[in-house]
């Protein structure tokens, strides 16, 4: 996607409430390049020490096999860009919702290293929320446990639903058994009553599909 592509009034609704970085959120295909991209510099960072040369097959399968995956298990996914102006053209991160089922499903949030801290997920964390309330939905997601991606969903309101341990699913939030969990966790975020409809993006992407995550 091209850095000056439109950008609907309803995408740049999307703000940060943590600091005075303005995102904006442009809608793209969930296997856009920008995207692809994006997810690849991510994975590159989980493999320090290692060699560019052997690290870029490596990257290059997970970075496949992850978003046919995703397009395997949720179709109905869309995506969207996000872009903060004072960081330069191009796109900083990006977040992947289904919205087909009963709850809104985060299938996927990532954002560069370089803007870490500086509110984009936060951002957009918020933007999704406002619009879970909006309809009164809740919002769920899968990521590893521990990890600080689990962290930041956690300071924004989700709960631990359950988690994956030796291949069964443990359902509970007792301390020690988080302490042994080694695998993904599943965290929700329960609908908040709201008097206001919030302006949040729509996330279709028929205009922008080149591709099918």
């Amino acid at each position: 996607m091209s850095a000056d592509a439109p950008r609907s009034a309803a995408d740049a609704g999307l703000r940060s409430a943590v600091t005075p970085v303005a995102v904006v959120a442009v809608a793209a295909a969930p296997d856009d390049p920008a995207i692809l991209a994006i997810a690849t510099s991510v994975l590159r960072e989980r493999l320090p020490g290692i060699p560019p040369e052997l690290a870029a097959p490596l990257i290059a399968g997970q970075v496949a096999a992850k978003f046919a995956s995703l397009r395997a298990e949720r179709p109905a996914a869309t995506a969207v860009l996000l872009h903060v102006d004072a960081f330069g053209p191009d796109a900083v991160g990006y977040l992947v919702v289904d919205r087909s089922g009963e709850d809104l499903r985060l299938a996927d949030l990532a954002v560069l290293a370089s803007v870490r801290g500086r509110g984009v997920a936060g951002a957009a964390l918020a933007a999704l929320s406002a619009e879970a309330d909006a309809s009164g939905r809740a919002i769920t997601l899968s990521v590893w446990a521990g990890d600080a991606a689990e962290r930041l969903y956690l300071r924004h309101g989700f709960e631990r639903a359950g988690f994956e341990h030796a291949g069964l699913d443990r359902i509970g939030t007792d301390a020690d058994a988080r302490a042994e969990a080694t695998g993904y966790v599943e965290l929700r975020r329960a609908p908040r009553s709201t008097a206001r409809q919030a302006s949040v993006w729509s996330g279709d992407t028929s205009s922008s599909r080149n591709s099918a995550q």
